[in-house]
């Protein structure tokens, strides 16, 4: 491995950090490792740089986590509001629920590639809290829909706005954060969805029991308007929070000495800024990693059908069994299980730069869920258990997300445009299946989704392995390219030496 401490940052190319980031962890054994777990900063990091890395946590974390806090809140209630209520008021049935999903999914796919291109050219500072404030507007017009028609147009404009907020947020936390910094915090991203959906479920239990019928409206539209109320002062934290990028910042909350420091850590100058051109996505398409990373993100987008509406419609099927608020309480469970699990395998993936490997166990858990589902006739509990560690499988969104950032640390428009094709044609994907394989009229038993999700998930673990060996196989080739030009240089510095030797002898 060539030593890269000694040159600026700008100058280290990023083939060699990449090599650096997933070797780094050999040097220190598991107990080292796990005593360091708890330690937030690297350790010997200089206090002008913690005070950094404060500043960032405070600005960029606590944005984007309440930002994808409030986007899950405003996609989940609609699952919560249709439990409780929404179904019989604006007399839905069949198909209803699938169709206003797939709505709201439409614009939500469409416009997540350019909208994530577009942050490299607009300001994100300006982008991000314009979006989440529209779509804060259409969550609360939501709540005095009359009919199923006007709901569509509210959850199509809710999509559209809401299409940037994840892969905007990756596209920042990965311009500012070093390799080793990235994964826990990309976790804790993570965990803001789930926490998210969770919230959704307890916020409605208590506006069905504390707000239904109050000023004339149900339970489930105060839901909406209290979802609103929650985004807006999220999205005016937003407009002085962000930061944009260490290349463009112009942030009044950092001064001139961060913003320079930030560029130097990340390595600003290494890689030159591109024009934005079918160049960049020709490039983008050119490697193994578009491919790998895409068939992968919509493995674990169909995988995760199961756990967003399965449980609480079968609930809703026994509502004579269960009551209101356990129909949206349990199965927050599932959520409670991947906020662990994503904490635990992000704390993992940062202190042994391995993020393969709690993939894997977390994929392999989830295939043991689905096959449970599957066979269907097993005890209620046994059913339970499928429903709440099938949230395991969650812990890929932030390993596969740090996983690709870091293979793309050093080109802002690839990187942009990876994450946001891995959300975009996942979603997209799922979106075209879900009313084929989890229609909701075949409630409470989805035979036909559960086989598929099982499917999934199996084919999930042949890419993992797949991604893993060509990560493997393009640090041997980066390493055997070094040590040539390595090599060379030897060569070329002793023909120099000869070359002065001889003129001194002359």
């Amino acid at each position: 491995m060539p030593e890269v401490q000694d040159k600026a940052p700008a100058e280290v190319s990023a083939e060699a950090m990449t090599d650096v980031y997933f070797e780094g962890a050999k040097k220190q054994s598991f107990v080292e490792n796990f005593k360091e777990g708890f330690r937030w900063y690297e350790k010997g990091m200089p206090k002008s740089e913690k005070l950094l890395l404060f500043k960032l946590d405070t600005m960029i974390l606590t944005f984007t986590c309440l930002s994808s806090f409030s986007l899950s809140l405003d996609l989940q209630n609609l699952t919560n509001a249709y439990v409780s209520g929404m179904k019989e008021d604006l007399n839905l049935g069949g198909n209803d629920l699938n169709m206003l999903t797939i709505v709201n999914q439409i614009p939500y796919c469409v416009f997540m590639i350019p909208g994530t291109m577009l942050m490299t050219r607009v300001r994100p500072s300006l982008l991000m809290p314009t979006c989440e404030t529209l779509w804060g507007i259409f969550t609360l017009l939501s709540a005095f829909a009359k009919n199923i028609d006007t709901m569509y147009a509210y959850r199509f404009l809710v999509g559209f706005f809401g299409a940037i907020s994840y892969t905007g947020s990756i596209f920042i936390i990965g311009s500012w954060y070093k390799k080793p910094e990235m994964s826990r915090r990309l976790g804790f991203y993570a965990v803001s969805s789930p926490l998210g959906q969770m919230f959704s479920g307890y916020l409605q239990t208590a506006a069905y029991n504390g707000l239904n019928g109050v000023n004339g409206l149900e339970g489930w539209r105060w839901l909406f308007i209290i979802c609103s109320i929650i985004t807006f002062p999220i999205a005016l934290y937003g407009f002085i929070a962000i930061p944009d990028t260490p290349a463009t910042s112009r942030s009044l909350l950092l001064t001139k000495d961060e913003i320079a420091l930030s560029r130097e850590r990340v390595g600003i100058g290494a890689a030159p800024r591109k024009t934005l051109s079918f160049a960049v996505v020709k490039q983008g398409l050119s490697g193994w990693k578009w491919y790998l990373f895409v068939a992968s993100w919509a493995f674990l987008d169909q995988s995760e059908q199961r756990l967003s509406t399965s449980m609480s419609l079968y609930l809703k099927y026994y509502k004579n069994e269960f009551s209101v608020p356990q129909i949206n309480n349990l199965p927050t469970v599932t959520n409670a299980i991947s906020v662990v699990t994503t904490l635990a395998a992000s704390w993992y993936t940062d202190k042994t730069r391995n993020p393969f490997l709690p993939a894997f166990l977390a994929t392999s858990m989830y295939c043991i869920t689905a096959y449970i589902l599957v066979g269907w006739y097993v005890p209620l509990g046994a059913k339970f258990f499928a429903w709440f560690m099938g949230g395991s499988i969650l812990v890929l969104q932030s390993l596969l997300m740090t996983w690709a950032s870091i293979l793309t640390i050093s080109d802002l428009e690839e990187r942009a445009f990876l994450t946001g094709s891995m959300n975009c044609l996942g979603n997209a994907i799922k979106t075209g299946t879900n009313i084929v394989v989890f229609p909701a009229e075949q409630a409470p038993r989805f035979k036909r989704g559960y086989i598929w999700t099982a499917i999934t998930g199996s084919l999930q673990l042949v890419f993992l392995v797949w991604i893993k060996m060509m990560t493997i196989w393009d640090e041997k080739k980066k390493q055997k390219a070094t040590e040539i030009m390595l090599g060379s240089e030897m060569i070329m510095d002793g023909k120099i030496r000869q070359e002065e030797k001889r003129n001194s002898s002359e």
